[in-house]
């Protein structure tokens, strides 16, 4: 089984770092992705939760801003809670391994910071320069 996500968006608000009972520091962003709908003939736009960890989370606090564009690749999780109405609910979100952003003038292109090694997303936006 394969459990892989790449999406590339913009970030829909400024990111907020956050720290756990444990210190451990994270983020939660939220991405704007845009898909074209054939049957309506108009782009149709998804919002794409986003747990991010540790160093990456920190580097998006540091460095991102509302309306860049972001490249995350990482992977899907799902969880759930009981609600106030005692109904169970779902939540799916991508928890990022490697998070690049790329400003609008290209002159931070693929800042990154990643759990591994280089990706193929980053050679491909090195070799462009």
């Amino acid at each position: 089984m394969i459990n892989h996500v790449v999406i590339l968006g913009r970030l829909t608000k400024t990111p907020m770092l956050q720290t756990t009972n444990s210190g451990k520091k994270s983020t939660f962003i939220s991405i704007a992705t845009t898909t074209y709908n054939v049957h309506m003939k108009r782009n149709k736009t998804n919002y794409v939760s986003i747990k991010l960890w540790g160093q990456t989370a920190e580097y998006v606090v540091k460095k991102g801003k509302k309306g860049m564009e972001v490249s995350v690749e990482g992977i899907l999780k799902t969880s759930s809670y009981v609600n106030e109405q005692d109904k169970q609910v779902f939540v799916t979100e991508v928890v990022a391994e490697n998070v690049h952003l790329i400003t609008s003038q290209f002159d931070e292109t693929a800042q990154n910071v990643s759990n591994s090694n280089a990706s193929e997303f980053e050679k491909f936006v090195n070799a462009l320069q």
